[in-house]
């Protein structure tokens, strides 16, 4: 496929899923949902720049994404099996899925609007949240 062709809208809300599947659960877990949302959310947009734009951005992070998981399937299988064996213990601050993601340059962060930078930041404390796992009082073990 050429870069510069967009998938149609299907198409690349599965494609982002099933690439979601070399993830580890959670993060799996936490960017499904996230996709979910989204592609929900914009399903009835007319604007056809819009669109090309909201389809654009998605077609760049699923490149961005099937370059970053590529080396990681071993990895996460091994995860999984250390999971399966410890009994669904999650594994928090794993240093080897680090390098999922990408920082976003100043020229992006302005042109969103300001729903868009909140949506920013409620994804970046949910994932920081992920990332630190849950704390004593959010786990429901209360010290009385």
């Amino acid at each position: 496929m050429r870069p510069d062709t967009l998938l149609p809208p299907l198409v690349l809300y599965r494609h982002i899923l099933r690439m979601h599947r070399r993830l580890p659960p959670s993060m799996r877990f936490l960017g499904d949902d996230y996709v979910k949302a989204e592609f929900r959310r914009h399903k009835d947009v007319d604007n056809p720049v819009y669109i090309v734009g909201f389809l654009q951005q998605w077609q760049s992070y699923l490149d961005a994404l099937r370059v970053q998981t590529s080396p990681m399937e071993d990895v996460v299988s091994r995860v999984q099996e250390e999971q399966d064996k410890e009994g669904a213990r999650r594994v928090r601050g794993d240093d080897r899925f680090s390098n999922v993601g990408q920082r976003l340059d100043a020229s992006f962060l302005d042109k969103l609007s300001d729903q868009q930078l909140g949506q920013l930041n409620e994804l970046r404390e949910e994932v920081k949240r992920f990332k630190d796992g849950p704390k004593p009082e959010e786990d429901g073990k209360h010290k009385d």
